[in-house]
């Protein structure tokens, strides 16, 4: 959505560069057209200090003071501080565009220059604003897959050890009769030593996931969309949950399409004249987590009627990786229409 810039506006401008010690702000008065930089510490008094002069400063004309921050740490502390005082502005920078080549030194005051540009324009690209319930899921979500990463790496580095120096059979290593074998092999002191403490930091990381996972199912328990979701072979309790999560209030996306592009599941388009060729998928500003569950949940979906014939007609021409993605982008469909519009899933319709 476009901002709305008025003419002869009494409004007052705040172009943000936020940082945890101080902030750099630009500040323009659209009446009178003068134009500075600020610097302040990033402190309650002076955020509170600063807006209220510039509410005085505008007041008298009705205008209004609109802020305008990068969607980086510490937004939602300053908007809960600022609340109906300004009209507080989340820019994606992500989406900005980038200087010429010959400008592109980054400073605060290239980056405040670039979001006052944008906002005067009507070109500013906003940023999701999540509440603080979805903040906090996202941060159990992100605690679990960080802690399964750990996991992994931890069974990765044994798995090299045993590999590299020994010839013990690796099959069903991480079953509990692998890990009591693993646990009772000779092995020179040192490496005993590094073994034991490896396996030590499993049995914590796997404890700690419970843990995590124990959070994350008492959130699918109070998610509606969640358990419709569950309805989806493939996508289980915990995939659901984290999904929800990951996408947020549903009616940020237009449609379906800007769904599939924050999974990073859109293919790259070059088009010259009459030429259209499709690129690689998205790699930067897009939902990561989101884009492993989607296609964790694809192991399943690809086998349902609604999705079988597509994906195998995929498989043959381009692979199963690709037909995998392409499954993908229908089960983001289904599930922005399950969202969007509340109705349930049916594995026998045909996808749309």
């Amino acid at each position: 959505m476009k901002t709305v810039v008025r003419v002869g506006s009494q409004d007052i401008l705040m172009s943000v560069d936020y940082h945890d010690k101080n902030c750099k702000i630009r500040r323009l008065d659209l009446a009178s057209g003068d134009e500075r930089m600020v610097s302040i510490p990033t402190s309650i008094r002076a955020i509170v200090q600063l807006v209220e002069q510039a509410r005085a400063e505008a007041g008298p004309g009705g205008g209004r003071v609109v802020w305008v921050q990068e969607s980086t740490t510490g937004w939602a502390r300053v908007k809960e501080l600022l609340g109906e005082t300004v009209v507080f502005e989340l820019a994606n920078v992500l989406q900005m565009p980038r200087p010429a080549k010959g400008r592109r030194g980054k400073t605060d005051k290239v980056d405040t220059g670039r979001i006052q540009r944008e906002w005067l324009n009507g070109e500013l690209p906003r940023a999701d604003q999540p509440a603080a319930g979805v903040r906090q899921l996202r941060r159990v979500i992100g605690l679990h897959r960080n802690l399964v990463g750990r996991r992994t790496a931890l069974r990765n580095w044994v798995n090299r050890y045993l590999a590299h120096e020994h010839w013990a059979d690796r099959k069903g290593l991480w079953s509990g009769r692998g890990l009591r074998r693993l646990k009772t092999m000779e092995l020179p002191a040192s490496d005993r030593v590094v073994i034991d403490l490896k396996l030590e930091e499993l049995e914590q990381t796997a404890g700690r996931i419970k843990r995590v996972e124990e959070a994350l199912k008492q959130a699918y328990r109070g998610s509606p969309a969640a358990v419709s979701i569950d309805a989806i072979k493939g996508i289980g309790e915990i995939g659901a949950v984290c999904i929800v999560g990951r996408i947020g209030d549903i009616r940020r996306f237009p449609n379906a399409e800007h769904l599939i592009g924050l999974a990073g599941l859109a293919p790259g388009v070059h088009q010259s004249d009459g030429t259209v060729r499709s690129g690689h998928l998205a790699r930067g500003g897009v939902d990561q987590v989101l884009r492993f569950y989607v296609l964790e949940a694809t192991m399943w979906a690809r086998f349902l009627p609604r999705y079988q014939p597509t994906y195998q007609r995929v498989r043959r021409r381009r692979g199963e990786k690709i037909g995998r993605i392409v499954v993908g982008r229908m089960l983001l469909r289904t599930i922005y229409k399950m969202l969007r519009n509340g109705v349930a899933f049916s594995p026998s319709l045909a996808a749309e």
